[in-house]
C-alpha cells in the first residue's frame, strides 16, 4: 500500500509516520507540510492513499481531493469537525479528528484493505437504459432508491446516477453476497458505503453515505442490523 502523508504540524506529521511505519504492508513514500506540493507528488506518484490534513498552507486537504483521481483512497485527519458533510460528499474513505491514535489509523487502514481487495475483484452489475446493456462495477454503487409512485429505481454509484425499471427485491437478490443490504422498504445500501449514522426519530436513523448528498433512510425495523454491521466495519 503506498501512501502519501500531507500536514502542516511537523508534530503530527511525524507521528502519523511513526503508526504507519508500524503496518509491514505500508509504504509512506512521500511527506509534505503544504497543500500545493502534496498535490504535485499525488499526482507525480499516483499512490493508493493519500492522508490528508485539511488546514494547511496552499492547497487545503479539501482542494487537493477534488482534483485527484477517485481512484485514490482518501483520509482527512483535522482537529475540526466543521469540515465532515464535504469530506463524507467527495467520498472520502475516512475522517480522523486529532489527536490522532494509532488504534484509529489501524481502523482506517483496515477499511482501506478491504476495499483495495474488492477492487481487485471487480464485479458488474448490467443494466438496461433504453434499450441497452451498461456494466457498471458493483464496488461503486452507493445505493439504489425506489422512486416514489413510479416502477423505477435510482441507482446512485460514486461517478453517476441512473434510472431504472425494475424491483429493487430484485436487485436485493443479485447483491446480496456484495455487502448490499435493506434498509427501509425503498433504499438497498452498500454498507461499506456508510460514513455516519445520524439518530432520526423513534430507533430510526439517516444514513450519511460516501460520495453522495443524498442521506438515506434507515428504518426502525432494519436499524438493528445495520448498525452491527456498521460498527463491525
Amino acid at each position: 500500500m503506498r501512501v502519501i502523508i500531507a500536514d502542516d504540524n511537523t508534530t503530527e506529521l511525524n507521528l502519523l509516520r511513526q503508526f504507519l511505519y508500524k503496518e509491514q504492508d505500508v509504504n509512506v513514500i512521500s511527506e509534505e507540510t503544504n497543500g500545493d506540493d502534496a498535490l504535485k507528488n499525488i499526482d507525480k506518484f499516483k499512490p493508493d492513499v493519500a492522508f490528508l490534513d485539511i488546514s494547511m498552507p496552499g492547497l487545503s486537504g479539501i482542494k487537493i481531493a477534488k482534483r485527484i483521481s477517485t481512484d485514490i483512497f482518501v483520509v482527512f485527519i483535522t482537529a475540526h469537525q466543521d469540515y465532515a458533510l464535504d469530506a463524507f460528499e467527495l467520498g472520502s474513505v475516512d475522517y480522523i479528528l486529532k489527536p490522532v491514535t494509532y488504534g484509529r489509523i489501524e481502523k482506517s487502514l483496515s477499511r482501506i484493505r478491504r476495499y483495495m481487495s474488492n477492487k481487485q475483484n471487480i464485479q458488474k452489475l448490467s443494466i438496461n437504459i433504453k434499450g441497452q446493456l451498461i456494466a457498471i462495477d458493483i464496488n461503486k454503487i452507493v445505493f439504489i432508491e425506489k422512486m416514489p409512485l413510479q416502477k423505477k429505481l435510482k441507482i446512485y454509484t460514486k461517478d453517476k446516477e441512473y434510472v431504472v425499471s425494475g424491483n429493487l427485491k430484485n436487485f436485493e437478490e443479485q447483491l446480496k453476497d456484495y455487502s448490499f443490504i435493506r434498509s427501509h422498504k425503498s433504499y438497498l445500501i452498500n454498507i461499506n458505503m456508510v460514513n455516519k449514522l445520524i439518530p432520526w426519530g423513534d430507533k430510526s436513523y439517516l444514513a450519511k453515505m460516501m460520495g453522495s448528498k443524498q442521506e438515506v433512510l434507515v428504518s426502525r425495523k432494519h436499524a438493528p442490523i445495520i448498525k452491527s454491521l456498521f460498527n463491525s466495519i
